[in-house]
């Protein structure tokens, strides 16, 4: 079993991963975040997505500061939820069912080094091609992402915005086969460190190894770009895929929302 990075290491991470979401957020009109002074953060997207609203608990819990960023987005008209890092304790949970969030869902947050860069596969599958997306080509993105992830165009075209495809820490990425997109990606640079975001491919096309080939495609791209370390969100059915490309578990978040 992968061990535990060292705190400081995933400290960086959460941190990287923070700033780039501030950084996507600054640049979508209607989005917007806030910190409060002991590291609690509320942020909204107005996506009907509970990971994509949220308020954000810091490392020492400030109930006070939770209730009212909860309170906020609960006059929102848009799924949201709690998260932290590790394990709610019995406080958080009771404030978190006064607002209904009362399911409970983990997500890993997985990290790399680009110690690992001459590891990464350089090859691409027979016939495919890997171009960054400019947000000219919005479009293009868009119809990808709408395909590989199986949702609404609308939701699809926020994904796609100019602004995210032609801001200077931002890339997205297709994997091309004879011109047909069948891989996508996000990548966001904060600092020293990389995230990686929005990897889909749409099923015809799964289990043929271009999605583990963009990402390989990915990483090296970040690297070049003064990146040292990636980190990702992720499912069950990706994290294998991340694994094998020495990735390594860091930790793992609580997401508290409403129930189904």
């Amino acid at each position: 079993m992968a061990h535990l990075i060292d705190s400081a290491a995933t400290d960086a991470a959460v941190n990287g991963f923070y700033q780039a979401t501030t950084q996507l957020v600054d640049l979508v009109p209607g989005m917007y975040h806030r910190q409060s002074a002991t590291g609690t953060r509320l942020v909204f997207t107005g996506l009907p997505m509970p990971s994509l609203n949220v308020v954000s608990v810091g490392t020492e819990p400030d109930l006070e500061e939770v209730d009212a960023f909860a309170k906020e987005l609960s006059t929102k008209d848009v799924p949201w939820s709690i998260q932290l890092r590790g394990d709610a304790d019995p406080a958080l949970l009771e404030l978190a069912a006064r607002y209904g969030r009362t399911s409970s869902s983990t997500i890993p947050l997985l990290v790399w080094d680009a110690d690992l860069l001459p590891s990464l596969p350089t090859s691409l599958p027979h016939g495919a091609t890997v171009r960054e997306v400019p947000g000219n080509e919005y479009e293009v993105y868009a119809s990808a992402l709408a395909s590989g992830f199986d949702m609404p165009k609308e939701i699809a075209d926020i994904f796609a915005l100019p602004a995210l495809l032609d801001a200077p820490d931002m890339t997205a990425f297709i994997l091309e086969l004879n011109g047909e997109a069948v891989a996508t990606g996000f990548n966001v640079v904060a600092g020293d460190q990389v995230g990686l975001y929005n990897g889909s491919v749409p099923p015809p096309h799964r289990r043929n190894g271009y999605y583990r080939a963009l990402v390989a495609a990915r990483l090296r791209h970040a690297v070049a770009s003064g990146a040292r370390h990636a980190f990702t969100q992720n499912t069950p059915m990706s994290r294998p895929l991340y694994e094998s490309l020495g990735f390594r578990h860091a930790e793992t978040w609580t997401y508290l929302t409403g129930a189904a």
